[in-house]
């Protein structure tokens, strides 16, 4: 459970700087490169938090892996279009292995809400 739980904040962390890098790398002067290095982690975690899917019954569950797969995939295409394709790939790898953890540990991406 302690890994799972590390795992997974290795993962969001890696996610919000993945971001941060490509939006300060894509920028061309210093106050878009600031802008987009804040704004770009902001917008990814804005979507990732914005999505509810408890209302889509049995389909939660696969719709949340698939947002999650996505978020990180895009994280790990950003530092490889920052030039980093080591860092991007890893970041892809512990995102994979934290979700295999999650599902042979028995638990889920979306909890269920209590009425």
């Amino acid at each position: 459970m302690t890994l799972n739980i590390a795992l997974r904040g290795l993962m969001e962390f890696s996610i919000v700087l993945a971001l941060g890098i490509w939006g300060y790398q894509t920028g061309s002067s210093s106050a878009t490169k600031i802008l987009l290095a804040i704004g770009a982690p902001i917008a990814g975690f804005g979507f990732w938090g914005a999505v509810d899917f408890h209302q889509a019954g049995r389909l939660a569950e696969p719709l949340r892996l698939v947002q999650e797969l996505a978020i990180s995939a895009l994280a790990g295409i950003a530092l490889f279009a920052a030039g980093l394709p080591t860092w991007g790939l890893a970041l892809i790898a512990v995102s994979a292995i934290h979700h295999v953890f999650v599902y042979l540990l028995g638990q889920r991406l979306s909890k269920d809400r209590k009425p």
